[in-house]
């Protein structure tokens, strides 16, 4: 019984010891991935496509802020390709980023406000790990509304006040 006792102490010692070591390797991801995504920011503001653009998985899915922006990489590369050919595409500042993950760490996703022209905006996203490598394979852009502007919003959009 008493050595029972004490493997079953050791055991419970042990796997509260491990606890610390997931929470530095998630610190860990986080920053690097807080890194990533604030490059990739960075590089509208800039207007560097290869570096935008390459962020992007091959099937990647950007959703814009109009109902009929739907985009794979490619449709999107298309229609954004003319804001890069200015001093900047566009330069979204991103704060309050949130990120969660897969249980191997191979997987992340992520909600962020982002100061932007158009005012505060929600992003949205979902990173994959491919050999040492992430990639965005979904952005999501939505523009923010504050609750006491709905019925304001909704007369807008002809959208009948229940």
């Amino acid at each position: 019984m008493k050595t029972s006792l004490c493997i079953l102490s050791i055991c419970l010692l042990l796997a509260s010891c491990k606890q610390p070591h997931v929470d530095k390797s998630k610190e860990q991801y986080v920053t690097q991935l807080d890194v990533l995504m604030d490059g990739w920011h960075q590089a509208a503001a800039v207007a560097d496509e290869d570096i935008f653009f390459g962020l992007l998985d091959s099937n990647a899915v950007y959703l814009g802020t109009d109902p009929g922006e739907r985009w794979l990489k490619q449709e999107f590369m298309d229609w954004g390709m003319k804001y890069f050919q200015r001093d900047t595409a566009w330069d979204f500042v991103p704060y309050n980023r949130v990120w969660c993950f897969s249980e191997k760490f191979d997987y992340a996703w992520f909600d962020e406000l982002l100061e932007t022209h158009m005012g505060v905006c929600r992003g949205s996203g979902v990173l994959k790990k491919c050999e040492n490598e992430w990639k965005i394979v979904q952005y999501n852009l939505a523009l923010t509304l504050a609750n006491d502007k709905m019925n304001d919003f909704r007369e807008l959009q002809n959208v009948p006040l229940k």
